[in-house]
């Protein structure tokens, strides 16, 4: 009588996430903060260095169209500059971030959204916005909406890292998506460029690797013989 003994083979797929260098380290993927400019809009009442919020309608979403450097797509935070003709406080402040659709040549659905309470606008200031690793396209489009007349989005131009166009996107609540550009009346006055303050952090997305292990490949063949033969 012959007994066999096999062992089974098991094969086991693995799908390991390699850290990479940047990866615990956020990096500066763009930076318009560098150069404020001081746009002379007093034909139309409107004050220099800031774009109020309430320039159309109270809450009404604005913002720039950006192309980050670099090759980390993963936002981590995002660094608004905010500026005010007298100390404010915003009771909230909504904020998103876009893709920018090729197809329709207009600013996508969110990818993220958050709103903000109570947040102090005294000149210029620096609002540290923590986003919690939101996956983005090399560019995008973020809005902010709040209800001020007397703060509103910092002008900045030109950035330092990455990219921005001369205009900025506005979301009329009735008509849509507008491409706008600053222009005042008087020709002699100066309008800035459309760009606004803002620094984006972002980290790389993680190395997916596909690790193969084999264990347990193991074939044992026992032969055992013996007892007494049938009869």
């Amino acid at each position: 009588m012959f007994t066999h003994k096999v062992a089974a083979i098991t094969v086991v797929a693995l799908i390991v996430f390699l850290p990479r260098a940047a990866r615990s380290d956020p990096v500066v993927v763009y930076d318009n903060t560098a150069y404020g400019t001081d746009g002379n809009f007093t034909s139309v009442g409107l004050p220099d260095g800031f774009w109020p919020f309430n320039i159309f309608n109270a809450n009404e979403p604005m913002g720039d169209q950006i192309t980050l450097a670099g090759s980390e797509r993963i936002i981590t935070e995002f660094d608004l500059i905010l500026s005010s003709s007298q100390s404010t406080t915003l009771a909230s402040l909504t904020f998103s971030i876009r893709p920018f659709d090729s197809n329709t040549f207009t600013p996508g659905d969110a990818n993220w959204t958050v709103t903000l309470t109570n947040i102090m606008v005294d000149g210029n200031t620096t609002v540290k916005i923590t986003v919690p690793n939101v996956e983005v396209s090399d560019t995008i489009v973020w809005l902010a909406a709040a209800d001020s007349n007397a703060a509103g989005l910092a002008t900045f131009d030109p950035p330092t890292v990455g990219s921005s166009g001369n205009w900025y996107w506005d979301l009329d609540p009735t008509y849509g998506w507008f491409p706008l550009v600053f222009y005042d009346f008087d020709p002699a006055d100066s309008s800035p460029i459309a760009n606004f303050g803002a620094k984006v952090w972002a980290i790389p997305e993680p190395t997916v690797t596909a690790v193969l292990a084999v264990g347990g490949l193991l074939l044992t063949l026992r032969r055992r013989r013996g007892g007494r033969p049938a009869s």
